[in-house]
């Protein structure tokens, strides 16, 4: 306890920690680790900035209490540096006892170890990190004291917003005396199985040794892209066994992760495997120290950058092959890299190269290279903001179709990739049409490209465009690993939406940053209050008596004010059960109209629409309604809710969710989005077009080598989604998906009449999905884990 009070600046009161975690709620909680739950939160620093926190909270259940508190304290609030993770606070109330870090943004290296995002310079990068960090607790400076983790593990490296390493966990640590070539200290075992140095295991005997063979086993994780432990039906459990066999028997190419190998110098990985290799010595005067381990992890690097392009100076080739039309003029280094980031004109006109703001090379190939169906229809033409001479002009071009077959020269090796079409689509031949609109406000716009690689079963669909600096729009169609300068890209484009003509420029070739990998976020919606607070009064609408008066249930007339209060906050059915009425804990107004509210007369007055969707009605225990819809067949959903202005705050921008279940039968899926159309006459957005998504656009991941084996693998999915949609499914707390349709504000005293048309793509039914209703809230109630 003489240590807490020395340390008394770090105290955090539980007070602020449970306002900062909402109390702990399932809204903040992040996962488990071996101290017990961790969340995350967001507190505000002595210097008044808000900061991003993990808060671990000691679960006794977990096996670890007061020693391994206090050590993790004592450990991070003497031991300071960059690849160490950093302790902002503690708390140590009651039975409470509270860590708070810096909230690192990765997560752990755990989780990446199977990413193909993952390439091998950026593995190497983070396991420099991590060696540094140990390199740091065997031989601190100073007076301190030499630190044994006892727990080195992937799971134990945590990666913060720029993919530094972080070495996190110290509740196992152990301290013994510094500047010694050999620390000896006597202890049961402890770690992890799979990890821990089978020496330590047998003979209670810890050393600086027992670490660097922890490090050892996961610089192979690294390299073979899988946790040391694996199923117990596999017949390479042990990756340790699995990997000094393959490593003596020269044989490490059967077990490195796929992809990496073809981005790997061979100076790197005999570099890298050597030192690994030699962690997992069984003698421990065989194994490296981790000044050695650093080193060598360092120079395995040093040849891997030498390997890899993007470079200025090594671009003598790109120099000479570029147009004398743009002549290059440079002095120095600094000089030709400004060059080569404005981008220039090679291989008479057809292809363009510039480098990316790290350097890395960029290269797009012109439209010309392709091979249209029909010739005769393209005309080519200058345009002012293309990077060529000249672009193709094709007019009405849906039924057009394209086969791309073109090579890469000039890519940087171990990066990885987008491949973007890049065109213009127009409504009319003049430049205010709605597709250029569009690029005011620099939002993606849904076009819909259907296309199909070479060799690959089905075809693949492109939704969203981006637009570019110059007005110019990019598809992304698939991403890849670049293994070496060159890449081959064969598809056929042939899906075009209708315009009147489209501009077509070229594939562009750019590096993607790499993002981390989430869990699908979750929608949390609960506007049940268990605590009322001291201002309800104020809270409770003026006109709650027309709440009441609408309410399914008979309300007993002798409800005090705080009960009704409590009532709405909790939610109450009205209009004949058919309405959801709600208040926030801001006590806005919210509603949810069941889908019998408007979708009964689903096939009547608005026949202009052929394809109605059909329903049936059941009954699901998870649904607050008596029915919910549940669609046969159809390709439309129309949405007709009159919102009376009692049940809407005033002065308040809402949002418009629908609520429903996506189908379960697993060969039903809807790729395409769906078009939300405001098809109300007096709506001043009357026919204004959005799009929802009802599965995660994805971008196929390929190979592109110049391998036949290789090149002839089929395109598989790539785990990353397209992120921040925000018109995307989501899934809710409750069980059921929601997607945001429109926005509008509630007037003083004026109805609102949702009216819309959701219609999928012609390729697609609606047949399976489960609609309960349309919620309407305030736009700031989202939250997301």
């Amino acid at each position: 306890m003489a240590l807490l009070k020395q340390l008394e600046h770090l105290k955090i009161s539980l007070d602020v920690i449970k306002l900062a975690t909402n109390n702990f709620g399932p809204e903040n909680f992040v996962g488990v680790g071996g101290f017990g739950k961790v969340y995350k939160a967001e507190i505000t620093t002595t210097e008044g900035l808000t900061k991003a926190v993990a808060i671990k909270r000691l679960d006794r259940r977990h096996g670890q209490g007061e020693r391994e508190f206090l050590m993790e304290i004592m450990m991070l609030s003497r031991y300071r540096h960059k690849n160490l993770v950093s302790l902002l606070g503690f708390c140590d109330e009651g039975d409470e006892k509270i860590l708070v870090y810096d909230y690192e943004f990765n997560g752990s290296l755990e989780k990446y170890l199977g990413s193909n995002s993952l390439t091998w310079g950026q593995r190497l990068k983070i396991c420099i990190g991590a060696a540094r960090g140990l390199e740091y607790l065997h031989n601190p400076l100073g007076t301190q004291q030499r630190v044994l983790h006892r727990d080195v593990k992937s799971a134990n490296v945590l990666l913060d917003q720029f993919w530094e390493a972080k070495i996190a966990d110290f509740g196992l640590s152990k301290i013994g005396p510094a500047n010694q070539e050999f620390t000896f200290l006597v202890s049961n075992a402890v770690g992890t199985f799979g990890y821990c140095d089978p020496l330590y295991a047998e003979t209670n005997f810890l050393t600086k040794e027992s670490d660097v063979y922890s490090f050892g086993v996961v610089l192979f994780e690294v390299l073979c892209g899988r946790l040391c432990i694996g199923k117990p039906d596999d017949k390479h459990r042990l990756l340790t066994k699995l990997a000094q066999i393959s490593y003596e028997q020269g044989k490490l190419d059967d077990i490195i992760f796929h992809g990496l190998r073809g981005q790997m110098e061979s100076n790197s990985l005999r570099t890298y495997s050597s030192i690994a290799y030699r962690c997992l010595k069984r003698e421990r005067e065989e194994r490296p120290t981790m000044a050695q381990v650093l080193e060598e992890l360092e120079l395995s690097l040093e040849y891997q950058e030498s390997f890899q392009s993007g470079k200025p100076m090594e671009y003598e080739e790109i120099i000479q092959m570029a147009d004398r039309e743009q002549p290059l003029v440079y002095t120095n280094k600094r000089e030709l890299k400004l060059l080569l980031s404005s981008g220039i004109r090679f291989d008479w006109g057809r292809r363009w190269f510039s480098l990316s703001k790290k350097e890395q090379n960029c290269e797009m190939i012109s439209a010309s290279e392709f091979t249209f169906q029909d010739p005769g229809i393209v005309q080519w033409i200058p345009h002012s903001t293309s990077r060529f001479s000249e672009v193709a002009k094709i007019e009405r071009p849906h039924n057009l179709q394209i086969v791309v077959d073109v090579e890469t020269r000039f890519l940087s090796p171990g990066i990885t990739y987008a491949a973007y079409l890049v065109l213009k689509y127009c409504d009319t031949f003049s430049s205010s049409s709605h597709v250029d609109q569009s690029k005011m406000t620099r939002e993606p716009i849904f076009l819909g490209l259907q296309f199909k690689f070479k060799d690959a079963n089905e075809s693949s669909f492109s939704h969203l465009a981006d637009w570019t600096d110059n007005g110019w729009m990019i598809l992304e169609l698939c991403q890849f690993v670049s293994y070496r300068k060159v890449a081959k890209l064969e598809l056929l484009l042939e899906g075009i939406p209708c315009y009147n003509f489209m501009l077509l420029e070229g594939i562009q070739f750019l590096p993607i940053e790499m993002q981390a990998i989430e869990e699908e976020p979750l929608v949390v919606v609960d506007n049940s209050n268990t605590m009322i607070d001291a201002n309800w009064e104020q809270k409770l609408p003026n006109d709650y008596q027309y709440i009441i008066k609408a309410a399914k249930d008979r309300v007993p007339y002798n409800i005090t004010n705080k009960e009704i209060y409590t009532l709405l906050s909790n939610g109450i059915l009205t209009n004949k059960g058919q309405m959801l009425f709600s208040l926030d804990k801001n006590g806005i107004k919210c509603c949810m109209a069941s889908a019998r509210a408007f979708l009964e007369d689903n096939d009547g007055e608005f026949s202009r629409f052929s394809d109605l969707a059909c329903f049936r009605w059941i009954s699901l225990h998870e649904s607050r309604f008596e029915k919910v819809a549940e669609c046969q067949s159809g390709r439309v959903l129309r949405i007709n809710c009159p919102i009376n202005s009692h049940m809407l705050t005033p002065n308040t921008t809402y949002a418009t969710y629908l609520v429903c279940k996506l189908p379960e039968v697993s060969h039903v899926t809807l790729k395409c989005p769906l078009e939300v159309k405001d098809i109300n006459f007096g709506s001043p957005n009357f026919n204004e077009v959005r799009f929802i998504y009802l599965s995660s656009p994805k971008t196929p991941l390929i190979m592109l080598t110049n391998s036949d084996q290789d090149r002839n693998q089929r395109p598989t999915m790539n785990p990353l989604s397209r992120p921040k949609i925000e018109s995307m499914l989501r899934q809710r707390k409750d069980g059921w998906m929601e997607a945001q349709i429109w926005t509008f504000k509630a007037d003083a005293a004026t109805s609102v009449n949702v009216t819309f048309a959701l219609t999928c793509n012609e390729r697609e039914q609606l047949t399976g999905l489960i609609v309960q209703g349309i919620e309407i809230r305030p736009k700031y109630t989202l939250l997301v884990k």
